[in-house]
Protein backbone atom coordinates (compact mmCIF):
# COMPACT_ATOMS: atom_id res chain seq x y z
CA UNK A 1 0.00 0.00 0.00
CA UNK A 2 1.20 3.50 -0.77
CA UNK A 3 1.02 6.51 1.53
CA UNK A 4 -1.85 8.11 -0.39
CA UNK A 5 -3.89 4.88 -0.17
CA UNK A 6 -3.22 4.66 3.55
CA UNK A 7 -4.38 8.25 3.99
CA UNK A 8 -7.55 7.50 2.00
CA UNK A 9 -8.32 4.70 4.45
CA UNK A 10 -7.80 7.05 7.38
CA UNK A 11 -10.19 9.54 5.79
CA UNK A 12 -12.78 6.90 4.83
CA UNK A 13 -12.91 5.25 8.24
CA UNK A 14 -16.37 5.80 9.74
CA UNK A 15 -14.84 5.63 13.22
CA UNK A 16 -12.27 8.41 12.91
CA UNK A 17 -9.02 6.89 14.08
CA UNK A 18 -7.53 10.25 14.90
CA UNK A 19 -9.87 10.52 17.88
CA UNK A 20 -8.28 7.31 19.16
CA UNK A 21 -4.86 8.81 18.56
CA UNK A 22 -5.33 11.44 21.26
CA UNK A 23 -6.36 8.81 23.79
CA UNK A 24 -3.24 6.82 22.91
CA UNK A 25 -0.91 9.83 22.90
CA UNK A 26 -2.16 11.25 26.19
CA UNK A 27 -1.99 7.86 27.89
CA UNK A 28 1.63 7.52 26.75
CA UNK A 29 2.46 11.15 27.63
CA UNK A 30 0.26 12.31 30.52
CA UNK A 31 2.56 15.31 30.96
CA UNK A 32 1.23 16.59 27.62
CA UNK A 33 -2.33 16.86 28.96
CA UNK A 34 -1.59 20.42 30.07
CA UNK A 35 -1.17 21.35 26.40
CA UNK A 36 -4.76 20.28 25.73
CA UNK A 37 -6.41 21.97 28.71
CA UNK A 38 -9.62 23.52 27.43
CA UNK A 39 -9.12 22.09 23.94
CA UNK A 40 -12.05 20.44 22.21
CA UNK A 41 -10.46 17.12 21.21
CA UNK A 42 -13.16 16.46 18.61
CA UNK A 43 -12.19 19.68 16.84
CA UNK A 44 -8.51 18.95 17.41
CA UNK A 45 -8.93 15.51 15.81
CA UNK A 46 -10.52 17.14 12.77
CA UNK A 47 -7.63 19.61 12.50
CA UNK A 48 -5.10 16.78 12.76
CA UNK A 49 -6.96 14.85 10.07
CA UNK A 50 -6.69 17.90 7.80
CA UNK A 51 -3.01 18.22 8.69
CA UNK A 52 -2.47 14.61 7.54
CA UNK A 53 -3.79 15.62 4.13
CA UNK A 54 -1.22 18.43 4.10
CA UNK A 55 1.55 16.06 5.22
CA UNK A 56 0.77 13.58 2.44
CA UNK A 57 0.64 16.35 -0.19
CA UNK A 58 3.91 17.81 1.09
CA UNK A 59 5.56 14.39 0.88
CA UNK A 60 4.94 14.47 -2.90
CA UNK A 61 5.45 18.14 -3.74
CA UNK A 62 6.88 21.26 -2.14
CA UNK A 63 3.99 23.61 -2.79
CA UNK A 64 4.82 27.06 -1.39
CA UNK A 65 1.35 27.40 0.16
CA UNK A 66 1.73 24.06 1.97
CA UNK A 67 5.21 24.98 3.14
CA UNK A 68 3.91 28.29 4.47
CA UNK A 69 1.04 26.53 6.24
CA UNK A 70 3.54 24.22 7.95
CA UNK A 71 5.66 27.22 8.99
CA UNK A 72 2.61 28.86 10.55
CA UNK A 73 1.66 25.58 12.22
CA UNK A 74 5.14 25.36 13.73
CA UNK A 75 4.91 28.94 14.98
CA UNK A 76 1.53 28.18 16.59
CA UNK A 77 2.93 25.10 18.31
CA UNK A 78 5.77 27.19 19.74
CA UNK A 79 3.28 29.81 20.95
CA UNK A 80 1.24 27.04 22.59
CA UNK A 81 4.32 25.88 24.49
CA UNK A 82 4.70 22.51 22.76
CA UNK A 83 8.27 21.35 23.44
CA UNK A 84 10.28 20.30 20.39
CA UNK A 85 11.19 16.99 22.00
CA UNK A 86 7.51 15.99 22.07
CA UNK A 87 7.21 15.97 18.27
CA UNK A 88 8.96 12.60 17.79
CA UNK A 89 6.72 10.94 20.39
CA UNK A 90 3.68 12.49 18.73
CA UNK A 91 4.81 11.08 15.37
CA UNK A 92 5.40 7.62 16.81
CA UNK A 93 1.99 7.49 18.50
CA UNK A 94 0.34 8.72 15.31
CA UNK A 95 2.03 6.04 13.22
CA UNK A 96 1.06 3.40 15.82
CA UNK A 97 -2.57 4.53 15.66
CA UNK A 98 -2.69 4.46 11.87
CA UNK A 99 -1.01 1.05 11.83
CA UNK A 100 -3.55 -0.33 14.32
CA UNK A 101 -6.34 0.36 11.83
CA UNK A 102 -4.50 -0.92 8.76
CA UNK A 103 -2.84 -4.04 10.12
CA UNK A 104 -3.70 -6.30 7.19
CA UNK A 105 -1.99 -4.00 4.69
CA UNK A 106 0.71 -2.57 6.92
CA UNK A 107 4.37 -3.27 6.21
CA UNK A 108 7.76 -1.77 6.95
CA UNK A 109 7.70 0.20 3.70
CA UNK A 110 4.42 1.94 4.60
CA UNK A 111 5.65 2.66 8.10
CA UNK A 112 8.80 4.23 6.69
CA UNK A 113 6.75 6.28 4.20
CA UNK A 114 4.66 7.73 7.04
CA UNK A 115 7.81 8.38 9.08
CA UNK A 116 9.52 10.18 6.19
CA UNK A 117 6.43 12.25 5.38
CA UNK A 118 5.86 13.25 9.00
CA UNK A 119 9.54 14.00 9.57
CA UNK A 120 9.71 16.19 6.46
CA UNK A 121 6.64 18.14 7.54
CA UNK A 122 8.00 18.43 11.09
CA UNK A 123 11.32 19.82 9.86
CA UNK A 124 9.44 22.50 7.95
CA UNK A 125 7.29 23.18 11.01
CA UNK A 126 10.50 23.63 13.03
CA UNK A 127 11.49 26.47 10.69
CA UNK A 128 8.29 28.20 11.76
CA UNK A 129 8.85 27.15 15.36
CA UNK A 130 12.20 28.93 15.28
CA UNK A 131 10.78 31.94 13.42
CA UNK A 132 12.99 31.25 10.40
CA UNK A 133 10.45 32.04 7.70
CA UNK A 134 8.90 35.16 6.21
CA UNK A 135 5.29 35.88 7.15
Amino acid sequence: MQLDESLQRVLANKDPIIRRFYDHFLSEHPDAERLFAGVDLEKQALMLTMALIVVEAYSRDSYPAVEHYLHVLGDRHREAGVPRELFASFRNCLIDTIRSCQQNDWDDELQEAWRRALDRATQTMFQGYEGEFPF
